[in-house]
């Protein structure tokens, strides 16, 4: 088959892009001609260049391996300029965000079945709300990351999809034998979104300090690579990561004890996912999308989002419980490891295949 993905953005670090970069790698080696399209930045008419990229409308292509966070196998196309007729004919068009959605549900059906591939409720903190919902009733069939995602779209919007977990890689993050992180190493991502919930955990950790818990909140990020800013809002300085990747930030997991997630809502939330395949114990909100790992009691300790006291309750159990951290990091361990790649690679394909049958 010949299968293209139309991506909105692609050197910001995320899940999602990584997610995606390994189904396009992996649907490559299972025999299929895979291409990856990245949308044009939003226009500026005041510049010159601007109006050559529409006149010449060019494609600029970024090789394979030059991304320094992922693996790229396949070359990646950045349009100059957002035009259907820069885009081959496929047999599969994905799109992997609103603005694709809307961009690729333009096309004449001889651009291939299509597909979108929902990560996140994106309706619930873009500035273009409206629109990002428009799509989601767009005649594309749905493929969602999680079973909340899969619920909001049937509930909200009438609309039936398929749920593929993203797995975590095996290869990038795992747990070394004998290891275990140090119990009062707290990791933390940083992101300057509200909705990730970063002023949250800190409340958290301050409230935990405040009770004389011993806490080392270990932060990383890619928004800043002078914490200070951060050191001065939470009155204390801590551990700070500029955008760790690759080794670097599976070494960074595998040496905390605890990952702390304080987001309102997330599509999935790989960043947990990952931490606990490192064996770390997870302290979560109730994400909507950390439903799928994340079990009260279970594999995580979990409580309502914007809820900084009983993220810091929770917190404490595990700090002040070893056995209890053990357990959760455990069973947390042994639940993403039933995520599999191979599994989700063969359910996409068929799906593709079976869309042009129909």
């Amino acid at each position: 088959m010949k299968i293209t993905f139309i991506l909105s953005q692609y050197n910001r670090i995320s899940g999602g892009n990584r997610a995606l970069f390994e189904y396009a790698n992996r649907l490559q080696g299972m025999g299929n001609e895979v291409k990856i399209f990245v949308l044009a930045k939003p226009a500026r008419w005041y510049r010159i260049d601007h109006w050559q990229r529409i006149i010449t409308k060019t494609v600029a292509e970024i090789p394979p391996g030059s991304i320094d966070w992922l693996e790229n196998k396949i070359p990646i196309n950045v349009l100059s300029y957002n035009d259907e007729r820069l885009i081959p004919d496929s047999d599969i068009i994905v799109a992997t965000a609103w603005q694709t959605a809307d961009f690729v549900n333009r096309f004449p059906d001889g651009k291939g079945k299509k597909f979108y591939f929902v990560q996140h409720h994106e309706s619930l903190w873009t500035r273009e709300k409206t629109k990002a919902q428009n799509t989601y009733y767009m005649p594309l069939k749905k493929l969602v990351i999680s079973t909340w995602l899969k619920e909001i779209l049937l509930e909200k919007y009438s609309q039936e999809a398929e749920v593929l977990v993203t797995p975590v890689s095996e290869k990038s993050f795992f747990r070394e034998e004998g290891s275990r992180g140090n119990a009062s190493r707290v990791c933390i991502l940083h992101h300057d979104y509200d909705w990730k919930g970063y002023k949250d955990a800190m409340d958290a950790v301050k409230i935990l300090r405040s009770r004389n818990c011993k806490i080392d909140p270990v932060v990383f990020g890619e928004k800043l690579q002078d914490p200070s800013p951060l050191y001065e809002d939470a009155g204390f300085k801590f551990e700070y990561h500029y955008r760790p990747t690759g080794e670097t930030l599976r070494r960074l997991y595998s040496s905390c004890g605890t990952y702390l997630c304080s987001s309102w809502y997330e599509g999935l939330g790989m960043p947990s996912m990952e931490a606990m395949a490192c064996g770390g114990a997870l302290v979560t909100t109730d994400t909507g999308g950390s439903r799928d790992y994340a079990v009260d009691g279970e594999t995580a300790l979990v409580s309502p989002p914007k809820q900084p006291e009983q993220l810091a309750d929770n917190l404490a159990r595990v700090l002040s419980d070893e056995v209890l951290r053990s357990k959760l990091a455990d069973k947390g361990y042994q639940r993403i490891k039933e995520f599999s790649w191979e599994a989700n690679s063969a359910k996409l394909e068929k799906q593709f295949k079976e869309s042009l049958d129909e």
